[in-house]
């Protein structure tokens, strides 16, 4: 089993009135936050690990991290952007892709890996987390779903394949709804 993990750090935050993923919470950066929960992870549950972003300071963050780091300088065109990047840095490999995005502070690493085994244990071609009935992130594409991913366009994520192919999506159902909650804007 050969699955490769995608973090999407690159968005323009133009809902939050500033960088949210550096935004402290609790005295620490929210991108922060699920590169810990991955690093409670066993080892060899992923066979590589990407982070791509726009910023500096989570580059300089990241790299002797182990992670391979794609710049994205044209995030405006919107996530999608992010997705192709990733799958362009692994044309040549034969792999499912994890996809996360980084302002999800409260996703707990036994999350991911029930996300994870759920995946491989069901056999499907897709599957994601969700809360009675709302899909969320993260979300696992088998390599079957590349060609669909790189279709992409603008700020559409992978939702809409999700969306469009349900009985070949396994869902786990998150324990507690904060576990999708993204941060779009600025708390109060």
């Amino acid at each position: 089993m050969n699955m490769t993990l995608i973090l999407l750090a690159a968005g323009d935050s133009l809902r939050f009135n500033g960088n949210k993923l550096l935004y402290e919470i609790n005295g620490k950066p929210m991108y922060r936050y699920i590169i810990e929960a991955i690093d409670q992870l066993p080892d060899g549950l992923f066979s590589r690990k990407l982070i791509v972003t726009q910023y500096d300071e989570i580059m300089e963050y990241m790299k002797d991290s182990g992670y391979k780091i794609i710049a994205n300088r044209d995030s405006r065109l919107g996530i999608s952007h992010s997705i192709h990047l990733a799958l362009k840095e692994l044309e040549k490999d034969d792999t499912d892709f994890f996809f996360a995005v980084c302002d999800q502070p409260y996703l707990q690493s036994s999350t991911i890996e029930a996300l994870v085994k759920g995946f491989w244990e069901s056999r499907k071609g897709l599957a994601c987390l969700c809360f009675r009935g709302e899909l969320g992130n993260p979300a696992i594409f088998s390599g079957q779903y590349r060609k669909k991913l790189m279709e992409l366009t603008g700020d559409r994520g992978g939702k809409k394949i999700i969306a469009a192919h349900m009985s070949d999506v396994f869902l786990l159902e998150a324990e507690d709804a904060r576990e999708l909650k993204d941060i779009d804007v600025m708390p109060l």
